[in-house]
């Protein structure tokens, strides 16, 4: 078996599961910091668009996941008012549109839901993990 077959065999075993296990949030950190997961953020009137793709934490399959309008927290420090960096929190839905075995009629994806957090700058407004 190849190593493209064989991932594939390995992303096919990968049965539904509704989960919000902290471990999938944890690995797509990892991921998001070795480059397999991409997030693109843009801050711009108050309004923030995240963008999340590549490979899903649990099924491996690809996903992407597009969010309008989350609301940027600016926190206050309690020094002097100094403002700290705002976070941008984004909930992400496995979306892979694949079908896993035990999942509902008509439902893709794998059931995941993992949490992705970043920080963005004040200044240029860019987001890091």
């Amino acid at each position: 078996m190849t190593p493209s077959e064989s991932a594939a065999a390995e992303q096919a075993d990968v049965p539904y599961q509704v989960t919000t296990a902290f471990q999938w949030t944890e690995r797509a950190f990892h991921m998001i910091e070795s480059g397999g997961l991409l997030v693109g953020v843009v801050a711009a009137d108050g309004v923030v668009t995240a963008t999340v793709g590549g490979p899903c934490p649990r099924c491996s399959h690809q996903l992407l996941d597009r969010q309008v309008g989350h609301a940027v927290t600016e926190v206050r420090g309690g020094h002097g008012g100094e403002s700290l960096p705002r976070t941008v929190v984004v909930d992400v839905s496995c979306g892979c549109g694949e079908a896993h075995s035990g999942a509902p009629e008509q439902v893709t994806g794998c059931g995941v839901a993992f949490r992705v957090q970043l920080v963005l700058d004040d200044d240029s407004n860019v987001a890091t993990p």
